[in-house]
């Protein structure tokens, strides 16, 4: 049973949170995946009550790169009950107005910097960066023989106050960094 719901949960993750033909023609496959993984990592991720601070769910975007059309894509779509909201490139001012924080390649060389301010706050920390999660990222996407992969860093996210799921954590490898 539990590898059944495993099974599941990669195929919700790696599922789209609409059908292909919704997405924006200019987006890749793969990142019309990793947008669909984004989306549905909102729903298998546990915040605390306090980092509700707004009537939408935000997802922020810091830098660009060719997933930003699948990425906002999923503008106005529901998650928990609230509608969703993303917010193109994030200052720091703005993390507390973010449950999720989308950071592109195109940050690499800030990358540490970025993770030092977020670190603590209860944002989830999400990029394809490779390293990412041993600098204190929370959840790298990663192209492993043709298929999008997920790396964790359960202690980053715990720090945060943030829940991972069981089967989140069952599916994904679990890597340490940033401590």
């Amino acid at each position: 049973m539990a590898v059944a719901a495993g099974l599941a949960l990669v195929s919700a993750l790696a599922s789209g949170p609409a059908c292909a033909g919704q997405l924006p023609a200019t987006s890749t496959p793969e990142a019309q995946i990793k947008a669909g993984i984004v989306f549905n990592l909102a729903q298998v991720v546990s915040w605390p009550d306090s980092a509700a601070t707004t009537t939408a769910f935000g997802i922020g975007v810091i830098g660009h790169d060719d997933s930003d059309p699948a990425l906002f894509s999923l503008a106005n779509k529901t998650v928990r009950g609230r509608g969703l909201a993303l917010r193109d490139t994030l200052s720091p001012a703005a993390f507390g107005e973010v449950q999720i924080v989308y950071i592109s390649r195109s940050q690499a060389t800030s990358l540490g910097s970025l993770l030092a301010t977020l670190a603590g706050r209860p944002v989830l920390t999400v990029s394809e960066l490779d390293g990412f999660c041993e600098q204190g990222g929370m959840i790298q996407m990663r192209r492993e023989r043709n298929r999008v992969q997920l790396r964790v860093n359960r202690d980053a996210a715990e720090r945060a106050g943030l829940r991972l799921s069981s089967q989140l954590l069952k599916v994904a490898e679990i890597v340490k960094g940033g401590d």
